[in-house]
């Protein structure tokens, strides 16, 4: 049996969750596909899906030989893509993913001048509000904004990234901008519920924390729908700087107690170490970091008065 072969078709079905799906990815018949999880299974005297005519579901023996297939292929990918490293042009495959607003708005474009300089590379980018686990999800590079904790990764930060107090002009019409946190106590708010506590706003003036009840009026986890909402002057509404910087330049929204800003959160890329012998991962880290360092100083920049 060639166990290289059969972990990368037992990964597959695990990936698409379907042996029919994992059969035309790997652009091979079905029975094909049953006969290679047959003959592992017996391989390995272990069950690895349950499944009958109409679903297939990992087992946990599965789930733990997926881990460890994912990483035994990803070496041995990246062991010949060590010898076709020595070609002048990177080339393969890398799967990124980032937070949704920001990839769509900063990731994706130097994405697609990446993809318009190296002819030959192939880019994979899944956008998620969530953190994703990077060894079994098959994620090469993560952008991540906020604090990031300790792990085996490596962590290159790109910058930060305010998080501002905003209203619309609608909003603000007929009433003194506010001076201080306490001046917006108790005031209506839309509450962006992937960023603050919908309760309380902390604010911060250089070591002196505080925090303010606010009158909650909407809460989603969209940000789009809560800019929408902050626009049309429901409230008040905190927001991560790049999610505002278009609405504040158009004049739709203001940002307001800059001094009272909490610090900026940092701005990072993840990658494995081990990664970083193969020419595409470099390249890719390297183009993403130079081109969105650029794009998070300007947005740091922007919108103070």
């Amino acid at each position: 049996m060639d166990k290289l072969k059969a972990m990368k078709v037992f990964v597959e079905i695990a990936d698409m969750g379907s042996l029919t799906a994992a059969a035309n990815s790997l652009e091979t018949s079905l029975t094909s596909v049953v006969r290679t999880l047959a003959a592992l299974e017996e391989h390995l005297k272990v069950r690895l899906f349950n499944r009958n005519t109409r679903q297939i579901a990992i087992t946990d023996e599965g789930r733990e030989y997926y881990l460890r297939c994912r990483t035994i292929l990803a070496e041995v990918n990246d062991a010949e893509s060590m010898l076709i490293d020595r070609q002048a042009e990177p080339l393969g495959k890398v799967t990124v993913t980032a937070p949704v607003t920001f990839g769509k708005r900063h990731v994706a474009p130097k994405i697609n001048a990446y993809l318009n300089q190296y002819q030959k590379m192939q880019v994979n980018l899944v956008l998620l509000d969530r953190p994703v686990d990077m060894l079994s999800e098959g994620i090469d590079i993560a952008l991540r904004i906020g604090r990031i904790g300790n792990h085996d990764l490596v962590a290159r930060q790109l910058g930060s990234m305010r998080h501002v107090l905003c209203a619309s002009p609608d909003f603000m019409a007929g009433q003194t901008a506010p001076e201080h946190p306490q001046d917006i106590a108790g005031q209506p708010c839309v509450h962006l519920s992937v960023l603050d506590n919908p309760e309380d706003w902390h604010f911060q003036h250089g070591i002196k924390l505080m925090s303010v009840a606010m009158q909650t009026r909407l809460i989603t986890n969209q940000v789009d729908a809560a800019l929408d909402a902050c626009i049309a002057g429901v409230g008040y509404c905190r927001f991560l700087h790049y999610q505002v910087s278009d609405a504040v330049k158009r004049g739709d929204l203001q940002i307001l107690l800059p001094d009272y800003e909490p610090h900026p959160l940092p701005v990072h890329l993840l990658y494995a170490p081990v990664k970083l012998q193969t020419k595409r991962l470099r390249s890719m880290t390297d183009w993403l970091t130079q081109s969105l360092q650029q794009d998070l100083t300007v947005i740091s920049q922007g919108g103070k008065p």
